[in-house]
């Protein structure tokens, strides 16, 4: 009986484990830019600025210092507060949002690099939970569309 107890338990925590990693789903979106790496990290790190490139939040608020393990808040447009973490974060480079759902949790990952005529800047999404359809639910079917959106703002706002 015992035995059966386990293989039970040890088949149930497989296919939710199965689950999990097949509903993982990334949007990634890249641009170049003729802005420095440095003016760019300057307004991707200002976080009371985010608001100004992207339509979806209306106040965005840092608890500390922009740096790793700092925690932040924003506001969006349909009036959900929405908290988050940095969870990985290279100075000038990259950072990584967390953001904590009942379900599962929303990632985040904003990366810079150089090129020969100023800077690359991609953007990426991810969920890693129990259900897809949390992610739908939260991010849109195609998500890809409004991160291209929200760079082209950065872009402009960069820009002028």
């Amino acid at each position: 009986m015992r035995t059966v107890v386990f293989s039970l338990f040890f088949l149930i925590s497989i296919t939710m484990l199965a689950q999990g990693e097949h509903s993982k789903k990334n949007y990634t979106k890249e641009i170049e830019i003729t802005s420095s790496v440095d003016d760019a990290w300057g307004l991707l790190s200002n976080v009371a600025m985010w608001k100004e490139w992207n339509s979806h939040i209306v106040d965005a608020r840092l608890s500390e210092d922009f740096k790793d393990k700092s925690r932040g808040s924003l506001v969006t447009a349909n009036s959900q507060v929405v908290d988050f973490q940095i969870v990985d974060f290279v100075e000038g480079e990259q950072y990584t949002l967390r953001h904590k759902l009942s379900s599962g949790t929303i990632y985040l990952k904003r990366t810079l690099a150089a090129t020969e005529t100023g800077a690359k800047i991609m953007a990426e999404v991810w969920y890693k939970g129990l259900s897809s359809g949390n992610f739908k639910k939260y991010m849109g079917s195609d998500y890809t569309m409004v991160l291209e959106r929200e760079l082209q703002s950065f872009q402009q706002l960069l820009q002028n």
